[in-house]
């Protein structure tokens, strides 16, 4: 019968250096001559002595292609599908700028993100230093605050592909209690040259 590469199961997406998996042949016709493998989609090819219906990947550090090489009898060979192995960088959380203090009720300011790697899923905030915590939907490199009235912390929330994610470092907003005048006690009517009294 004429070859049929089949299909290999399956894509996936898997974080640099940190990465295992198995490939699955099925739905062809002939005999497995090898498998290959490309990191530039083909332009050139790695050849791999295996002939069963399963290949394994480990550790990957850049994107990787596969595909199995079918042959049947004297018939001429065939490729099956491909299936590509996505590795993405690890994540790295990155620097918030900048700590600040501010005055209660009356303020404001943005934050800026940089130094990461991967894409912000989004940013959070707390007032008792992330026992609880608050999630913004923000997905940009900036997050404004106003008019707050509690000392607040915020940091953002980064993943990189099919890597784990990773909080970048924390900046905190110090509120400070708005500043009250007072009241002095009291008015007083006294003798000139001789009085004394205690404000």
């Amino acid at each position: 019968p004429v070859s049929i590469g089949g299909s290999i199961t399956s894509n996936a997406s898997v974080c640099s250096g940190s990465n295992s998996g198995t490939l699955t042949l099925s739905g062809y016709t002939g005999s497995i001559t090898r498998w290959e493998s490309s990191t530039n989609n083909w332009g050139s090819k790695t050849n791999i002595s295996n002939t069963s219906t399963t290949q394994a990947y480990s550790n990957l550090t850049v994107t990787t292609k596969y595909r199995a090489v079918i042959t049947s009898g004297s018939c001429a060979s065939a490729n099956s599908s491909e299936a590509t192995i996505t590795v993405s960088p690890s994540t790295v959380g990155g620097t918030i700028s900048s700590d600040a203090t501010v005055c209660s009720g009356s303020n404001s300011g943005t934050l800026t993100l940089s130094g990461h790697t991967g894409s912000i899923v989004r940013w959070e905030s707390s007032t008792d230093n992330f026992v609880s915590t608050t999630s913004i939907a923000n997905t940009s490199t900036t997050q404004s605050y106003n008019n707050i009235v509690f000392t607040t912390k915020y940091r953002a929330v980064i993943q990189s592909g099919g890597c784990a994610s990773a909080n970048s470092s924390e900046v905190t907003i110090t509120v400070d209690p708005a500043t009250v005048g007072g009241i002095i006690s009291s008015d007083a009517t006294v003798c000139s040259g001789s009085n004394s009294g205690t404000l």
